[in-house]
């Protein structure tokens, strides 16, 4: 791994602590959740433009450290705190990334790492020796009629993955959501529409469900996953990725309950992917019960040299709630948790190339932030911090989702 754009960080209770811009394995690139506070710029208070393209410049700065440029990007999930900030958030990405056509995400979240915070791109970004190749790749002038023009794919691919838009229950051909009904029922609507959409994707990109390694599952109600899971298991039987789950408080639209992000890594030579500690999802506790969700999963995956582990919480593996009440504590216990699936998988946690760190409340933030970073001594991983509305279950204060990279043959 190359870690590159090494410096201090700014982020709540990690003052002093280096952090990576980017962090390069081969063609493929993690980055380092980019804002105003991130680029030292001034936080350009109220000014969504302002912000955003103080983010893009961080960006830019962390991808020329690793001999990139902002062309290189394939992922962006953009999280902003109203959704009346998006066409001027937008508009200034499409100024920035002229023919680039990512893939994206849009959410919005409870809060960012300061309250003056408008926007944070949480960016992916490969590059590969050969060109591109986009799937399903489209132009609005004005994207939905919000007021904004936008470029995008529905797939992007390289040799090496592929990156997919986050999947809602939207229609491929942009002609509007299945239900705009906000009910359980309809959650579940949407995810059945967005799965298919993916394995569609997928298969049209040369790629199949298989290749999955993770998913990252948001929801904005928590009672939309008993509806929302069994869809995700209906269409993914026997694939088994890590997960993350997340209750967000939008999204780019009013209508959209469900959006789906996943990590897709072709197999190499037919060989299929690790799955570390498989299980079934309606015998696993979330918080202190056990939820009815009949999707199987696992808690580690590995994809070649890269190692990707299910989202970490207070929850031991031994199914044991730790540290209630107290976020920095289960922090502390998901970290023992990282330590020994990565162990499991041939890996250590000087391999860890990027964490994303999720709190439900701001008050939480310094302190996960300081225990989680202090577990890694002089590792410098790419690092991005949101303050989110909720976790699969109330008693959960926490989440961390960690990728590595797998040093020399272990």
């Amino acid at each position: 791994m190359q870690r590159a754009d090494i410096k201090p960080s700014n982020l709540p209770g990690l003052t002093g602590v280096s952090i990576a811009g980017a962090v390069r394995s081969g063609e493929r690139v993690f980055l380092s959740g980019a804002n105003a506070l991130a680029s030292g710029s001034g936080l350009a208070e109220g000014d969504a433009a302002k912000q955003t393209h103080a983010a893009l410049d961080e960006l830019e700065r962390a991808l020329a450290a690793v001999g990139g440029t902002l062309a290189h990007l394939t992922k962006l999930t953009t999280c902003i705190v109203d959704r009346g900030y998006r066409a001027e958030v937008y508009r200034a990405i499409s100024q920035r990334l002229p023919n680039v056509h990512p893939v994206s995400t849009g959410l919005v979240v409870a809060g960012l790492p300061e309250p003056d915070l408008i926007v944070q791109i949480d960016a992916e970004a490969a590059i590969p020796t050969a060109p591109v190749r986009h799937t399903r790749p489209y132009t609005f002038e004005s994207w939905h009629g919000q007021g904004f023009p936008w470029q995008g794919s529905m797939v992007l691919g390289t040799d090496a993955e592929y990156f997919v838009r986050g999947q809602t229950g939207a229609s491929l051909d942009h002609t509007g959501t299945v239900t705009k009904s906000r009910s359980i029922a309809a959650a579940g609507q949407q995810a059945d529409v967005a799965l298919a959409n993916l394995c569609a994707l997928l298969k049209e990109a040369g790629s199949s469900p298989e290749d999955i390694c993770k998913m990252t599952v948001y929801i904005s109600d928590r009672a939309y996953r008993q509806s929302v899971y069994p869809m995700i298991g209906k269409h993914l039987v026997g694939v088994r990725p890590v997960s993350t789950g997340i209750v967000t408080s939008a999204f780019a639209r009013e209508d959209i309950a469900f959006e789906i992000d996943v990590t897709v890594i072709p197999k190499v030579g037919g060989v299929p992917h690790s799955r570390v500690r498989p299980y079934h999802s309606s015998a696993a506790r979330y918080g202190t019960e056990a939820q009815p969700l009949n999707i199987d999963l696992c808690m580690a995956v590995v994809a070649g040299n890269r190692v990707i582990l299910r989202g970490q919480t207070g929850m031991g593996l031994d199914e044991k709630l730790y540290g209630i009440g107290d976020a920095a504590a289960q922090a502390g216990k998901a970290m023992e948790n990282v330590e020994i699936l990565l162990g499991e998988a041939g890996a250590t946690l000087g391999d860890i190339a990027k964490l994303t760190i999720y709190v439900t409340d701001r008050a939480y933030l310094a302190a996960v932030n300081a225990v989680i970073l202090k577990r890694l001594g002089n590792t410098a991983p790419a690092v991005t911090s949101v303050i989110i509305k909720g976790l699969a279950s109330p008693e959960l204060l926490m989440e961390v989702d960690v990728v590595a990279i797998k040093a020399g043959n272990r």
